[in-house]
């Protein structure tokens, strides 16, 4: 419940300071002169980059007690949206997605194995659209000043990243840490527990699903990027596809912290700072804060009639 607080209180904090800080008839003046095919599209994108995450998780289940056809995982990923508008963003949808895929059956920990490498690879591409074009960019002392900032933070997150990966790649090192922890006193007292911590690992080997999982990863990455740029030229935004990969990844990281609601008002925080760098208004970054959100609300709807209407 604490927890819970907070983060509407984060988000609260964030919303009231744009309330206060943009000039909301510009929003509206803006609004107004959406281009539309352009929404369309980025919205169709949204809903088209399901596909990719469903794929990945069958490659994961498949010959296992969880294996589940590619359509019913698709499902389950729109549910999965439905239930993160009222949940953290980072941790609602594979909360969701863990308890619709392994309910009834065995394999729980198997399959949180499972997600969290998947969130991993996931992580590490969008570190990289996010970092690498800040050290090839044109000289700009603002976003020089950003990447001198954020450098310390981008190393420490490739070194956890790595490190998780080096984890559930490599079976040996798996083995000799789950010793070392299930050695502990308080784990050998809970049965429980001291189970859960033995079938955390991925049935099958790591190493030969990561060509397919970077791939689907890359082309999921790739559609979300062109989402967010057909999302700028709707409001007739002067940037290139170059400055929306990494504008685009690092909020979409800022978002995967689990400090508030869907993402609400650290979204549209982000995104009307990073226009001030390029001298944009950042009444209009706002307002694509505001259009993604408007999308989640889609997929959200689209999960909300599948889960109205499954066995």
């Amino acid at each position: 419940m604490i927890k819970h607080i907070l983060r509407i209180l984060v988000s609260g904090v964030f919303v009231v300071y744009i309330v206060l800080n943009v000039d909301w008839p510009i929003i509206y003046e803006t609004f107004q002169k959406i281009d539309i095919p352009y929404y369309l599209l980025s919205t169709g994108l949204a809903i088209f980059a399901s596909l990719f995450l469903a794929i990945k998780y069958h490659l994961f289940i498949k010959n296992t007690p969880l294996a589940l056809p590619i359509s019913k995982l698709i499902k389950i990923n729109f549910i999965s949206r439905f239930y993160a508008l009222f949940l953290p963003s980072a941790l609602g949808p594979e909360a969701v997605r863990w308890y619709k895929i392994t309910k009834n059956k065995q394999g729980r920990s198997f399959f949180l194995a499972c997600t969290m490498a998947e969130r991993l690879i996931f992580l590490l591409i969008l570190l990289l659209f996010g970092s690498l074009p800040l050290f090839f960019y044109p000289e700009n002392t603002k976003i020089i000043t950003l990447r001198h900032q954020i450098f310390p933070l981008l190393i420490t997150a490739f070194i956890l990243i790595g490190l998780g990966l080096i984890y559930f790649i490599f079976p040996s090192i798996q083995n000799f840490i789950k010793k070392i922890i299930i050695k502990a006193p308080l784990i050998r007292k809970i049965q429980k527990l001291n189970q859960f911590i033995r079938n955390f690992s991925i049935k099958q080997p790591l190493f030969p699903l990561l060509a397919p999982l970077v791939c689907l990863s890359l082309l999921w990455q790739l559609v979300f990027l062109l989402r967010l740029f057909f999302l700028f030229l709707s409001l007739d935004l002067p940037l290139t596809f170059m400055d929306v990969a990494w504008m685009a990844s690092l909020v979409m990281l800022l978002q995967a912290l689990p400090i508030s609601f869907a993402g609400i008002g650290v979204r549209e925080g982000t995104y009307a700072y990073l226009l001030t760098l390029f001298n944009l208004p950042s009444e209009k970054g706002v307002l694509i804060g505001i259009l993604f959100f408007t999308q989640m609300i889609v997929l959200a709807a689209i999960g909300g009639i599948f889960n109205l209407f499954e066995k």
